[in-house]
């Protein structure tokens, strides 16, 4: 650790995600806060709740515009400096409070988004070019880690700043300035992060889904479908275990004699602790495992939880249970990018990480808000229930897929 921790290249993107995510956490919570002040504010809260998510979309579109990108590096700095921009604009209309302003003020946040997206892109290049293969794992989830960090940070901020000033516009100015310190520390770390890899013309042999299908048979030993597809359930139900945990809070923190507010923090603080534990080890049992062991036992943490809530509903054991969700996510996810990125051409790195991402973060709110009605039309017994049954089935098809492709291995 002390040793990945003093890499340059390490330090230039870790500095920059901090200020880049507390900027964004600020305003996004001030956003919501922004919107819950109109008339009808149940319609306006969902137009954010929803166009929070329409970036992720946009994943394949910014991976594949961030390798084609000539100069990365700058391009990196300009994405902060444009976002900056960006909210200065936003802090001149957004006191005017008028439904006309609040569309600008959404479609500004939504264009920032994607902005940040494709810088995620750029940096993910980077990281392949600048990082040694042994290390990628580590320093992608200690990047991770900052950003988990910041998030409840910058929100707790938000809601400071909201409630003392009431000004919104001073929010946006705030955004504007972490963006530009993002901006300044990729500048002092410039030759730290400055891509070397040339971007020319390519001949297109294959398509992106069929580099995936390559890539995910080689490092899962499973075709693309099932392995996204059980990442997908997997992301779904994880979502889902939050929202449920906030609902059933509202009953059972009396019943705990605890204050629901605090449970809902204690719970969010052990999943921080336990995404970042996750993210930032290395050489425990877990980080020998490959890809497809990895995903049966991370298949196992929600499994613990959501049987938790069933048969002992009490406040230490549902801690636990989620500080293991969030320990073999902060592990997972880290690993299965640093696993798959020596095996992607370079020139496809963006493209196919990107959509990737899409893929299984388009997942997340679907997931949560089947979970969510589910809980709401019958009870929240059935919603657990209807959980441990789709993570059942995703182990089933785990090990279904993984046979599948090891037949068709010893064939050849």
């Amino acid at each position: 650790m002390p040793k990945i921790l003093k890499n340059h290249t390490l330090q230039t993107i870790a500095s920059a995600n901090f200020f880049a995510t507390l900027g964004v956490s600020i305003f996004n919570i001030i956003l919501l806060t922004y919107a819950k002040s109109f008339p009808n504010p149940h319609w306006f809260v969902s137009v954010v709740s929803i166009v929070t998510v329409v970036p992720a979309v946009f994943g394949g579109v910014t991976g594949r515009v961030a390798d084609q990108t000539s100069k990365k590096t700058n391009w990196l700095v300009g994405t902060k400096l444009i976002q900056a921009g960006l909210y200065l604009v936003l802090a001149q209309i957004i006191n005017q409070r008028t439904v006309f302003i609040f569309y600008i003020i959404v479609v500004i946040n939504l264009f920032s988004d994607i902005i940040g997206n494709y810088a995620g892109n750029l940096l993910t290049i980077v990281i392949q070019d600048r990082i040694m293969g042994e290390d990628r794992q580590q320093v992608m989830g200690i990047n991770t880690s900052v950003g988990t960090i910041m998030e409840p940070i910058g929100q707790t901020l938000g809601v400071i700043i909201i409630s003392q000033t009431h000004n919104y516009a001073l929010a946006g100015v705030i955004n504007a300035v972490t963006f530009i310190l993002s901006a300044v520390c990729l500048t002092m770390g410039y030759h730290a992060v400055l891509s070397t890899k040339k971007v020319a013309p390519q001949p297109v042999t294959e398509g992106v889904w069929q580099v995936i299908r390559k890539v995910m048979i080689k490092t899962t030993g499973m075709d693309a479908v099932s392995y996204l597809g059980i990442i997908m359930i997997l992301n779904g139900v994880s979502v889902g275990l939050d929202a449920i945990l906030n609902l059933l809070f509202i009953d059972l923190a009396p019943s705990l004699n605890i204050d629901y507010s605090f449970a809902i923090l204690l719970i969010n603080i052990v999943y921080v602790m336990g995404s970042v534990l996750g993210s930032i080890t290395k050489d425990t049992w877990i980080d020998h495992l490959d890809l497809f062991q990895l995903l049966l036992v991370t298949l196992g943490a929600p499994v613990i939880a959501y049987s938790t809530l069933l048969l002992y509903p009490k406040l230490i054991p549902i801690l636990v249970s989620m500080f293991a969700v969030a320990f073999m996510s902060g592990k997972l996810d880290p690993k299965m990018f640093a696993t798959m990125m020596p095996q992607i051409d370079p020139h496809l790195t963006g493209t196919v990480f990107g959509t990737i991402s899409t893929i299984v973060t388009v997942a997340s709110p679907v997931g949560s808000v089947g979970i969510v009605l589910l809980y709401n039309l019958v009870d929240s017994t059935f919603a657990c229930v209807f959980a441990l049954i789709l993570i059942t089935v995703s182990f089933v098809w785990a090990l279904w897929a993984h046979q599948k492709i090891a037949k068709l291995q010893i064939k050849d």
